[in-house]
């Protein structure tokens, strides 16, 4: 999903590496995931382990191929599978600002294309009619795919749309970029988290598209989001208090008057 600073490396681990991408599975992924699998299918091992293995498959898929983006602008990733998904960590941001949105981009693209194999593959060889649990398998992978299509596009930093509105702000602000892209995503998260209590109050959805999802997917999503937003608003008030700071640092070598300045 974002991108964040590698974790360090621990025995327990699992790790390969191929294309020039290395890609690193901690355990606290599978147990996550298998507490994610209980909320649908309580205590069928088999529907646990089949759940656990869309998520991972689905993670692994989008991460990858963000990976082969930056390793065709000739950078090398690594790709962190950990409880609460996936992240990516280049080894260098691409210098190019286009080059950037390309990779944030990147990830949801990559979700809505294993969401199009899975749906046209059963469109051409019916494997999910094959048995009840095949059926699980290909209703757990759209879900998954189509949820993070949709999140993967909003303009909540650091989902990819936050990372591309971030871009963007800070090609038109170079001072304010990174303030004003927290705030958004601040007011954006607080939006779908109200939205969806109401939802659960009975009051009904009132934000577009996103009240064609599920209960289950919006409740799911508005986790997220209040993750992000204490992350956002943590990050806000570091970027506050460094403007502060510069602006202190910055009046108290300019000798004119104040007046003047």
């Amino acid at each position: 999903m974002a991108q964040f600073r590698e974790p360090p490396r621990t025995g327990f681990e699992l790790s390969w590496q191929v294309f020039g991408i290395r890609v690193r599975i901690f355990p606290s992924f599978f147990l996550f995931a298998a507490l994610f699998a209980y909320a649908f299918v309580a205590l069928n091992l088999v529907g646990i382990l089949i759940n656990v293995a869309c998520i991972f498959l689905a993670v692994l898929f989008t991460e990858f191929v963000q990976g082969l983006v930056y390793r065709s602008y000739g950078l090398r990733s690594t790709v962190i599978i950990q409880e609460f998904g996936g992240g990516i960590v280049p080894e260098a941001e691409p210098p190019l600002r286009i080059q950037r949105i390309v990779v944030a981009l990147a990830s949801p693209v990559s979700s809505w294309l294993l969401f199009t194999l899975v749906y046209y593959s059963n469109q051409e060889y019916a494997w999910k009619d094959s048995h009840a649990y095949a059926r699980f398998a290909y209703v757990m992978l759209c879900f998954i795919t189509i949820f993070w299509g949709v999140v993967g596009f909003l303009p909540m930093y650091p989902y990819p749309g936050g990372r591309v509105v971030l871009e963007i702000f800070g090609y038109l602000s170079p001072r304010y970029g990174l303030i004003v892209t927290l705030w958004l995503s601040i007011l954006i998260g607080l939006a779908v988290i109200a939205d969806t209590v109401a939802l659960l109050l009975g009051h009904g959805s009132v934000i577009p598209f996103i009240q064609e999802l599920s209960v289950t997917m919006r409740v799911i999503m508005a986790i997220f989001f209040a993750i992000a937003l204490m992350h956002n608003w943590q990050l806000l008030q570091i970027a506050l208090a460094q403007r502060r700071q510069y602006s202190a640092d910055y009046d108290a070598h300019d000798d004119r008057a104040p007046w003047e300045r």
